[in-house]
């Protein structure tokens, strides 16, 4: 077998793997007929055709699950709305990090350091970053919540984003309108998923310690 027919056989076997990873409960035996099937083919693009198969077939047995299941459409819900909150934020926080990383200032009126621009503006917006992937956590994990020390760290994180954003606006003296939007995609909701991320958290552990 040459060195790229072998590194594709492995391809194969890793696809039809991860497939049965992700399959549904009624799909893990024709994943499984699959895989052996896998073993009698040519080793060349037909096995890989075949292994890209069985995750998409894998991935759409998934879905339909998921789908069907009215129990899931809460979890998706409430994942729509952390991307909402912390998606603006999330932004903003790589904005931050690519110009102070290209050498940009973004107040340069102010007198502050990229340094300083970077410790003050980026821990603001840390709030989006870290709120998602606790979420994304919670959301798809059967007994994960947050937990308290990440409860706590993400409220300092909307606390601080408040104070940091507030004090922008009555620095610069900014309207009615340059309030609301500044606070309410980078301050208020934000808070408002920490919030509901904290409380979907506790419902949980109470349903796990229940069961």
């Amino acid at each position: 077998m040459s060195q790229r027919a072998d590194i594709k056989d492995r391809i194969a076997r890793a696809l039809v793997a991860h497939a049965a990873r992700m399959a549904a409960s009624d799909h893990t035996d024709w994943i499984a007929a699959m895989a052996h099937e896998l073993e009698h083919l040519p080793k060349s693009e037909s096995a890989l055709s075949w292994a890209l198969g069985s995750v998409l077939v894998s991935y759409t047995g998934r879905m339909r699950v998921m789908i069907r299941s009215s129990a899931d459409w809460p979890r998706w819900l409430l994942l729509l709305e952390m991307l909402l909150c912390l998606g603006p934020v999330t932004a903003y926080f790589l904005f931050v990090s690519v110009s102070i990383a290209q050498g940009y200032t973004l107040f340069p009126a102010q007198g502050y350091t990229q340094v300083q621009e970077g410790l003050i503006f980026g821990s603001a917006t840390l709030i989006g970053p870290i709120g998602l992937v606790s979420a994304f956590r919670t959301l798809f994990s059967r007994t994960y919540g947050p937990g308290r020390l990440s409860t706590a760290l993400l409220w300092v994180l909307a606390a601080w984003t408040l104070t940091v954003f507030v004090a922008l606006l009555v620095h610069f003296r900014l309207e009615l309108v340059a309030w609301c939007g500044m606070l309410l995609p980078f301050a208020l909701l934000p808070a408002s998923a920490v919030a509901h991320l904290t409380w979907f958290g506790s419902t949980r552990r109470r349903a796990v310690v229940s069961a």
